[in-house]
């Protein structure tokens, strides 16, 4: 090691053990490690052979290359060791604690992936070596999150320096100056060396927003959502940026955003609060994150009173398809007759109506108004029965039936039915392509429709 890298050591040693800065951990507070225990490297043992052409420059040791690139990795050492920022508290990063240094992450396979040699961005293989499978896609949604996160907070703290009433305070400018310093050294510090630091850096960004609006006496705008907070919300600590995951839940399309962004919802107050290890043995808890809420408890919050229209969630596009059971009840003559049967409601067919239509309570959703409510004369619709009854029909009739109904059936729905072609296609399917503009029963039964009608009601023609 030259003398000018070792004086850059110790001088950060030194900087340490002035600071005395523990880290608090589950287990109580643990001394942080100095910085050159992890990131303490030769800056050729990643940047192999730059500057090669130049003469006496070809594997130049480091005391050489910080001749020019004296603040080289700055920021990076920053966010990763919580050391070093302006005027915001960071803690230092769980895997610099841990000690692991920089080389862990940007491998000899990282630097392979990459078009340039001299930059080797750390790839899913290096998390998913050490931690396992279920780490995948760690990385990616880190990124994500991030992203969007800077780039929501950037456009926050642009629009305030843009915003002519704090053009004129000191205050204000330097409030804004010092929210531009933090997105600053997230960006260049790559706020995946630190993830909660990071978080902390854009929060703190948009409170100095704040602050520089309210020393304007001028009201502050609504600030970007980021979620929960790493910081007091240690969930967020490894499942940072779960607001991209969606699904379903209980049958409804399910987004985290709505819940963790917009409305603010505690992960335990669906998921179990397990830590991802066992009290014992140091294996993973199978409890660990877990869902426990339940359907009935979903409805508590989203039908409960509010003025959110249903379609903010049941957008037609979603219930277009679906097909709900619905139990009818039914009114058969004979002893031991099933008293109701089950039908498919479509609600796709119902997409003109309102849903408080058939919902008529928000806070019992599964309670809705009767089918006869609408369809109070159903029978007499020119409309298929296998509509609600299904295509079954053939298989509890028989042709000795046709003109019995009465036997079964109550007299008042009976008198509501007519024995036209409509009605003789409920059970004849295969036949409607067959004289379709005529009535079937003068042929078959040699009888009018009303006389169809009065025949399955018991009376004479």
């Amino acid at each position: 090691m030259t003398a000018v890298r070792r004086r850059i050591v110790r001088g950060l040693a030194a900087a340490w053990a002035a600071t005395a800065l523990v880290a608090r951990t589950a287990g109580g507070q643990q001394p942080v490690p100095p910085p050159s225990s992890t990131t303490g490297l030769e800056c050729t043992s990643c940047h192999r052979g730059v500057h090669a052409t130049m003469t006496d420059m070809g594997q130049a040791a480091s005391g050489r290359c910080v001749t020019c690139h004296v603040r080289a990795h700055e920021a990076v050492r920053t966010l990763y060791t919580g050391q070093g920022a302006a005027d915001t508290v960071l803690h230092p990063d769980r895997m610099f604690l841990a000690r692991v240094g920089c080389r862990s992450c940007h491998t000899d396979a990282a630097l392979a992936t990459t078009a340039t040699a001299p930059r080797g961005t750390a790839i899913e293989q290096a998390c998913t070596s050490c931690h396992g499978p279920n780490y995948r896609n760690m990385l990616a949604r880190w990124t994500e999150a991030l992203d969007w996160r800077s780039r929501a907070t950037g456009a926050y703290v642009a629009a305030a320096r843009g915003d002519r009433r704090l053009a004129d305070g000191a205050g204000a400018r330097a409030l804004l100056q010092a929210a531009d310093a933090d997105l600053t050294l997230v960006r260049t510090g790559a706020g995946l060396h630190n993830v909660p630091g990071a978080d902390a850096l854009f929060r703190s960004a948009i409170g100095k927003v704040g602050a520089a609006y309210r020393g304007a006496g001028v009201p502050v705008p609504p600030p970007p959502a980021l979620g929960p907070d790493p910081a007091t919300v240690r969930c967020a600590s490894c499942h940072y940026g779960i607001e991209a995951a969606s699904g379903t839940s209980f049958g409804q399309t399910f987004r985290h955003a709505d819940h963790v962004l917009a409305a603010n919802v505690a992960c335990t107050k669906c998921h179990s609060a397990a830590d991802y290890f066992a009290a014992a043995g140091g294996k993973r808890d199978p409890a660990h994150g877990q869902t426990t809420v339940t359907a009935a408890a979903c409805s508590a919050c989203h039908h409960a009173a509010s003025s959110v229209a249903c379609t903010a969630c049941h957008t037609p596009q979603s219930m277009a398809g679906r097909a709900d059971s619905v139990t009818m009840p039914l009114r058969l003559r004979p002893a031991g007759a099933p008293a109701s049967r089950v039908v498919a409601f479509q609600h796709g067919a119902h997409a003109a109506l309102a849903c408080t239509s058939c919902h008529t309570s928000r806070d019992a959703v599964a309670a809705v108004a009767a089918c006869t409510s609408c369809h109070e004369s159903h029978h007499r619709e020119a409309a298929d029965c296998v509509t609600c009854h299904g295509a079954t029909l053939l298989a509890s009739h028989t042709a000795a039936d046709h003109l019995v109904c009465a036997e079964c059936h109550a007299r008042e729905t009976l008198a509501l039915l007519t024995g036209d072609r409509t009605f003789c296609l409920s059970c004849h399917t295969d036949r409607r392509l067959h004289q379709p503009a005529r009535e079937c029963a003068p042929c078959h039964l040699q009888m009018s429709p009303a006389e169809v009608q009065a025949a399955i009601l018991g009376r004479k023609p």
